[in-house]
């Protein structure tokens, strides 16, 4: 029998991808769920540097410095000021941008040939390095890649997840003192897009779990931090239960995985697993009681540095929220469960305090949120780079 592979290639339509590049190799898969082969976008961030952003329909995808437009739904792309047609059409489905394939491997190679060249046997895109300058660099010169980002000192790439809680049909807590109707899946959508934007500013790449008001399952959300994530953070509004207390606790707190020790961390915990009842995939219900997490032992390396996260992260939210500063906290919370890499999740304020309330719905106060969680993942990564300097034999 002919292997499927082998079938694939013959039909033009590989399973998957290489992209090969000065930086290393990466596989991306190839799906074909709307007629015709397409890859994720989010996936050819990391190996390629490409960059996208949509704008209503239009879709725009920076590739080398070099701007693509596509329109969501259309088999056109245009370039340089001419158009040129398409197999199939780019499509958002779950989130995520899907590009097609007929772009990547017939179109780039053939606009940017002196920097992309297409094996169709092998289904591998390279990316060729651009011609070395003759003018030979000084022996001391730092090597770019190297050197430190001018705002934040970072000399490495970073790649955050950044999860908005909850969404489409699981609204999150009400919103006790949220103007007009919000509740905790609009505020949590709003500072999640405005930390991208903060994280973006200061040079790190950014993976929102959702974009849209759309609900992505507890289970999956971790899935985003894959291979080439360093962080992922869960976005969330508090709030307490009806009782002489409700109206009077306010303030911020920072969680990451592990066992409960208070009542207080297992009410959080349990509000925020108990947006399982939403899903309809009955795979998602499986897990039965969330124990299973504390004897991961892949997660366990992870707990020390998302606890050094947490308090970071705390510090510099805490130092600008009109309210309390209830400290770094703990909880079985499942959404981080899977992450496998240091993973927090930032209790913004309680919808049920006015103060807490006014704050998060203004516009004010979600960006100095989303500043301020910038600045403590910098931080976390500044400290990082520090240490894999000194374990490399790079530090001072």
């Amino acid at each position: 029998m002919i292997p499927l592979l082998l079938v694939a290639r013959l039909l033009g339509v590989p399973q998957q991808v290489l992209i090969a590049t000065p930086r290393g190799q990466v596989s991306v898969p190839v799906v074909n769920d709307h007629g015709a082969a397409a890859v994720a976008g989010v996936l050819l961030a990391q190996p390629l540097g490409l960059s996208q952003s949509l704008d209503g329909s239009t879709l725009r995808v920076t590739l080398n410095e070099q701007v693509f437009e596509f329109d969501i739904g259309s088999p056109f792309v245009r370039y340089a000021g001419a158009a040129y047609p398409l197999v199939g059409a780019p499509y958002v489905a779950r989130d995520t941008i899907f590009l097609p394939l007929q772009w990547l491997t017939g179109h780039v190679p053939r606009l940017l040939g002196s920097r992309y060249h297409w094996d169709p046997w092998l289904s591998r895109l390279d990316e060729v390095p651009p011609p070395t300058p003759l003018v030979t660099r000084p022996a001391t010169t730092i090597p770019p890649a190297a050197t430190p980002n001018p705002m934040t000192g970072l000399r490495l790439t970073h790649t955050v997840v950044v999860d908005p809680g909850h969404g489409g049909i699981d609204p999150g807590n009400p919103g006790m003192y949220f103007p007009r109707g919000l509740t905790e899946k609009d505020i949590t959508l709003g500072i999640g897009r405005l930390l991208r934007t903060e994280l973006q500013r200061r040079g790190l790449s950014v993976v929102l779990t959702r974009a849209t008001d759309t609900l992505i399952d507890l289970a999956g959300r971790p899935t985003f931090c894959r291979a080439d994530c360093d962080l992922f953070v869960s976005i969330h509004v508090n709030s307490m239960p009806p009782g002489r207390r409700q109206t009077q606790v306010n303030g911020v707190e920072t969680y990451f995985v592990s066992d409960a020790k208070t009542e207080d961390q297992k009410r959080v915990a349990e509000m925020e697993n108990d947006a399982l009842r939403f899903e309809t995939d009955a795979s998602s219900q499986s897990s039965g009681p969330l124990g299973f997490i504390l004897n991961d032992l892949q997660l366990n390396e992870y707990l020390r540095e998302s606890a050094r996260l947490a308090e970071l992260v705390q510090g510099k939210v805490a130092a600008i929220h009109p309210g309390e500063d209830r400290g770094v906290q703990q909880g079985p919370f499942l959404v981080l469960a899977a992450a496998r890499r240091p993973a927090i999740l930032v209790e913004t304020g309680f919808a049920t305090n006015p103060r807490d309330g006014a704050f998060l719905a203004s516009a004010q106060g979600q960006q100095r949120i989303a500043s301020t969680i910038a600045d403590g993942i910098v931080a976390y990564l500044v400290e990082f780079e520090r240490k894999l300097a000194i374990g490399t034999g790079g530090g001072r």
